[in-house]
């Protein structure tokens, strides 16, 4: 299994898909979000809305690849290494195997959670029409 790079491959990719999809459905949601805020407030703030996505957006990536690399520096992982401690190794499988699956259960949990449906987004934009004309 160490020696395994073909695995790390089909790992590699499955995880950029995931990384792609999930990107793509987070930016399909802002067009939802801009029109609830104007049916709620009157103002359609969607220059705003999307700044300040795509400043979280950027605030994310880089947590989120610095915590990566402080927790294996805490797990003693060295990057000379030729060799890993068991410890660094655990390290590893902590920060690529189970933080990313607690992390998508927990996000698969809160867009359940999400309270904006494609029937509600439909009655929000009939609403935002009666408006506007």
């Amino acid at each position: 299994m160490h020696d395994a790079l073909w695995l790390a491959y089909i790992a590699t990719f499955i995880k950029q898909w995931g990384l792609t999809s999930a990107t793509g459905f987070m930016w399909a949601l802002v067009p939802e979000v801009i029109a609830y805020g104007e049916l709620k407030s009157g103002k359609r703030n969607a220059a705003i809305i999307n700044a300040i996505m795509g400043l979280f957006f950027k605030i994310g990536f880089t947590i989120g690849g610095a915590i990566p690399l402080w927790l294996l520096a805490a797990y003693g992982f060295s990057e000379t290494g030729a060799q890993q401690s068991a410890n660094a190794i655990d390290g590893i499988i902590m920060t690529a195997v189970w933080i990313p699956i607690g992390l998508s259960v927990v996000s698969m949990i809160v867009i359940q959670l999400y309270p904006i449906s494609d029937k509600n987004v439909t009655e929000i934009n009939r609403q935002l029409d009666e408006v506007r004309v």
